[in-house]
């Protein structure tokens, strides 16, 4: 199926995580982004992931979080030391990570339905450690990454069924939020403005209202096939279709 990762920027480096199909050559590697020399590399023993790692800055350190089969990682970006494992979501790693400066979220939906909390500024192994404050196994997508907005992590399937979940406590405030029409998900939900976006595979995006009680409050659509995650930036919502790029602003 190929590479699904995306590069990191981190100060002067292009990171990327590059995991081949049995683990046995699997690395992650910090790129000059000037001249390309490479920096640092380590290895990884873990399968053939399509997770895009994610960085944050916590109120210590910056950390680079990392999705796998057989491990979650955190490396430090700056030397590609491993600073924390926790065991992997034993199944496919293609949602990507999510987290604040406390918490990062990671989560996989097929064959198993996982999502771990896990504390941030670790070291160690944290596998059935308090730093691991609640897990849920069910309601998490094939492809679309989960959303932390506010307090609340939402799940959603790759049908677009959403639950949403207090993001520090672990208490489920609602599972098997519905959309109004049947659909198929590939891209991941975005955030803006007390909202949730979801955009499904059909092109259209559903408006669903942030919070811990399920709202749908709108329907728009591009008109032909969505298969990428729409982008938000200077009050404008990038969505890029099958044939065209929108721009939709007031």
């Amino acid at each position: 199926m190929g590479t699904g990762t995306s590069p990191i920027l981190f100060e002067n480096l292009v990171i990327v995580q590059c995991d081949e199909e049995n683990g046995e050559a699997s690395f992650i590697v910090a790129l000059d982004k000037k001249t390309g020399k490479e920096v640092w590399k380590t290895a990884r023993k873990v399968q053939v992931s399509w997770s895009t790692p994610i960085l944050v800055r916590t109120a210590t350190r910056p950390e680079l979080i990392t999705s796998g089969t057989e491990f979650l990682i955190s490396y430090d970006p700056a030397t590609g030391k491993e600073l924390w494992r926790h065991k992997g979501v034993e199944s496919n790693a293609i949602p990507s990570p999510v987290a604040n400066s406390d918490m990062a979220y990671l989560v996989a939906g097929f064959p198993a339905k996982i999502a771990y909390a896990i504390k941030l500024g670790q070291n160690g192994d944290l596998t059935g450690t308090p730093n691991v404050p609640w897990k849920y196994e069910k309601g998490t997508a094939y492809v679309p990454s989960p959303i932390l907005y506010g307090d609340y992590l939402y799940l959603t399937t790759d049908r677009g069924i959403l639950t949403c979940i207090d993001a520090k406590t672990g208490e489920v405030k609602y599972e098997g939020g519905r959309i109004p029409i049947p659909a198929t998900f590939t891209a991941s939900p975005v955030a803006y403005e007390n909202k949730i976006l979801m955009t499904s595979e059909d092109g259209d995006t559903f408006i669903i209202k942030a919070g811990p009680k399920h709202e749908i409050l709108g329907t728009n659509s591009v008109g032909e096939p969505v298969y990428a995650s729409p982008a938000i930036a200077d009050g404008r919502i990038f969505i890029r279709g099958e044939k065209n790029l929108y721009c939709i602003g007031t």
